[in-house]
């Protein structure tokens, strides 16, 4: 078995005030699928404040720089993550393609090393 972070992508709209009936729709059959999938959660993970909410470091020459908002302007980005122990990554990706949101990214966590702290799949190629 493997762990697989699925990071949800969200569609930019602001679901803060008063949803629609299809949004509404949607967030039911989220619900549903992940009452469905609660087995293989190995970490619930959490779902995110908007984009607004964000502050970003970078450190351009060295020197840490604060910004309010994303690291990167976009109409989508990623609003919850969960973490799942799966057979494989076929399971990942079939498991991935019933999930009823926007859209969802899927990576396998590193979770071993080599003596050099060097995760073991990158020491491999």
């Amino acid at each position: 078995m493997a762990k697989y972070a699925f990071l949800f992508i969200d569609d930019g709209v602001d679901y803060q005030g008063s949803p629609t009936p299809e949004q509404q729709k949607v967030y039911a059959d989220i619900f549903k699928w992940f009452e469905t999938n609660g087995g293989r959660i190995v970490d619930g993970g959490a779902e995110l404040q908007p984009t607004r909410t964000a502050t970003t470091i970078r450190h351009p020459n060295g020197k840490a720089t604060v910004m309010d908002g994303p690291f990167i302007e976009a109409k989508e980005s990623v609003g919850g993550y969960t973490i799942f122990e799966l057979p494989d990554r076929e399971a990942a990706i079939a498991l991935a393609k019933t999930w009823p949101g926007h859209a969802v990214e899927v990576r396998s966590l590193v979770e071993q090393r080599d003596d050099q702290n060097v995760p073991a799949d990158l020491a491999r190629r």
